[in-house]
């Protein structure tokens, strides 16, 4: 990375699909409300479409504006299957399979360590593993209620 900031990656441990949602949402609320660029990346257009109505319907007393892009764009949260920073966000969800690698300004990657199933926790295993032979800094966290 030539960014002279290492990024950091934060791995919450889920097992169910509640924990992911609260999850999204709650790490998309808090940057929300500091007023700080959020991206969210996933690789299938069901899943976009999941986190687009996640966002619009998760939090009902908080609005959170977004949108789906496949261009660059000034959104607060964008939502993109693209794997570039489209809205200069420092922060991103990373929900696919692979690791995210790209050169970001990212400060902070969230991805999931999933133990729903074997294959999504070899999943998470290559991408943790992927995280560190790149020298990002690594966290790990449990409940929802951590972020």
């Amino acid at each position: 990375m030539t960014n002279s900031e290492t990024p950091r990656v934060v791995f919450f441990q889920v097992s169910d699909p509640a924990a992911k949602i609260a999850h999204i949402a709650q790490t998309a609320q808090y940057h929300f409300l500091r007023k700080e660029r959020f991206l969210v990346l996933a690789e299938e257009d069901k899943a976009l479409a999941y986190v687009d109505e996640l966002l619009w319907n998760h939090t009902p007393e908080i609005f959170l504006p977004h949108a789906i892009h496949d261009a660059e764009c000034q959104e607060w949260i964008a939502l993109t299957k693209l794997k570039k920073n489209l809205n200069d966000a420092r922060y991103v969800f990373n929900l696919c399979p692979t690791p995210l690698l790209i050169e970001g300004p990212f400060r902070i990657i969230y991805d999931f360590e999933d133990t729903s199933s074997q294959s999504k926790k070899n999943l998470s295993a290559t991408r943790y593993d992927s995280y560190k032979q790149a020298h990002f800094l690594i966290e790990s966290r449990g409940a929802a209620s951590d972020s």
